[in-house]
């Protein structure tokens, strides 16, 4: 099946209505389970805020056209909250598959939380699109109603590694570089780590991994791990965490004493609340992510005007433009198939092709396991709160500043 390019906007269907509309749903149903309580409520509330910002303004032009039906229908978005807890997310998405009855699925966040509870859109194969799981882990199972708009982890890692290399170049870091990686142990972490281990395989006159170790998600006391980071003999801190771990990991590591020419937490680095938290102590940290709302396109621009009138206390991050750009491609696919039928609609996701998105890039067409394939944005946090796009050329704001000064 051929799936004609599409711009961000929701198409008008240029299929003529047929000569007699089926009456078809009255509303469009669309479920999702999120972190709403426990440790990754935080960003849970960002993706529910995104996902009924996206819903709102489907329904503020009376619905999704549907041609099948030859009219509008609205969109009836219904959340659940899953505590962060694995168990509950996929036991609420079979609430949602069998009791709510949905045509489709916007899915949650955290990588336990995702891996969990898509195995509930597949088994009913109903259409799910997120937003909020990378590991490649997840989209290694042969799932066919499954789609990510987050590029792999691995991905992330080889991005740092090319930034690094150019930085090399530039000789604002040694080479080879000595690498300390710790990560979470999940399969986002381990992902992490397998990109720069592949990295440092293949170009081993750049990349020297000198420690490498796991670590618990959602710690308190990361000390006996850094004193481990102290005594490596690193040129680099390279850790994979999430949001709570970011800033309490990198607290202690101040609180150590510890330096390094360069130091990165994955995809989290500039996000407003670390900043507010660490304070000079995020100064300096490089991260590469799935969208920086510096980003310098129109998409981009018109996406944060629009945040910061519904939301002006909730700063655009990643996990506030990926649920939002997650919403709005399964509601594209929607309405370019013309009706809610299940196999149809991932039929079309599956050969979708979107065009002038939020994303880095742009762009946005699955791979044939339904996961995206699409760029990073390199960041590094600057003093006085500021933060610069240092990679790719394409997407560039700034300089680096490399090595990091000694405090």
């Amino acid at each position: 099946m051929a799936c004609a390019a599409v711009t961000a906007g929701l198409v008008a269907a240029s299929t003529p209505l047929p000569a007699r509309a089926e009456a078809g749903p009255s509303d469009v149903v669309v479920g999702a389970v999120l972190p709403l309580t426990g440790e990754e409520s935080r960003v849970g509330t960002y993706f529910k805020a995104a996902y009924e910002l996206a819903v709102k303004e489907v329904n503020d032009r009376g619905g999704l056209q549907l041609r099948q039906y030859g009219r509008k229908v609205p969109v009836k978005l219904v959340i659940y909250d899953d505590k962060t807890d694995p168990a509950t997310s996929r036991n609420l998405y079979e609430r949602l598959a069998v009791q709510d009855r949905v045509d489709a699925m916007l899915g949650g966040y955290s990588t336990d939380l995702v891996q969990a509870q898509t195995v509930v859109p597949q088994q009913h194969q109903i259409p799910y699109v997120g937003g909020g799981g990378a590991a490649s882990a997840i989209y290694k199972r042969g799932f066919k109603t499954i789609f990510s708009l987050l590029a792999s982890i691995e991905n992330l890692a080889y991005s740092e590694c090319d930034f690094i290399e150019e930085m090399q170049a530039q000789k604002k870091l040694p080479k080879p570089l000595k690498m300390a990686v710790v990560y979470e142990n999940t399969s986002h972490g381990r992902d992490f780590a397998a990109g720069l281990q592949a990295r440092a395989k293949a170009k081993p006159q750049n990349f020297q991994i000198v420690m490498n170790e796991a670590f618990d998600l959602h710690g308190k006391d990361f000390t006996p791990l850094l004193q481990k980071v102290k005594t490596a003999n690193a040129q680099a801190f390279m850790s994979d965490a999430h949001l709570d771990d970011y800033i309490t990991m990198q607290r202690q590591y101040a609180q150590a004493g510890l330096h390094h020419a360069y130091v990165t937490y994955g995809a989290r680095g500039p996000e407003k609340s670390a900043r507010e938290a660490l304070g000079k102590n995020a100064d300096y940290i490089v991260a590469a992510s799935w969208w920086n709302q510096l980003i310098p396109n129109a998409a981009v621009k018109a996406f944060d005007d629009k945040w910061a009138k519904a939301y002006p206390k909730l700063n655009a991050e990643w996990y506030a433009a990926l649920p939002y750009e997650t919403a709005r491609t399964l509601f594209i696919a929607m309405t370019e198939t013309g009706s809610v039928d299940k196999a149809k609609v991932v039929e079309t996701l599956r050969h979708i092709d979107i065009r002038d998105t939020v994303l880095p890039g742009g762009h946005i067409k699955f791979e044939a396991d339904g996961q995206i394939n699409a760029p990073f944005v390199v960041t590094q946090n600057l003093p006085d709160g500021r933060t610069v796009i240092v990679y790719p050329h394409a997407e560039k704001t700034g300089d680096a500043v490399l090595p990091v000064p000694n405090p």
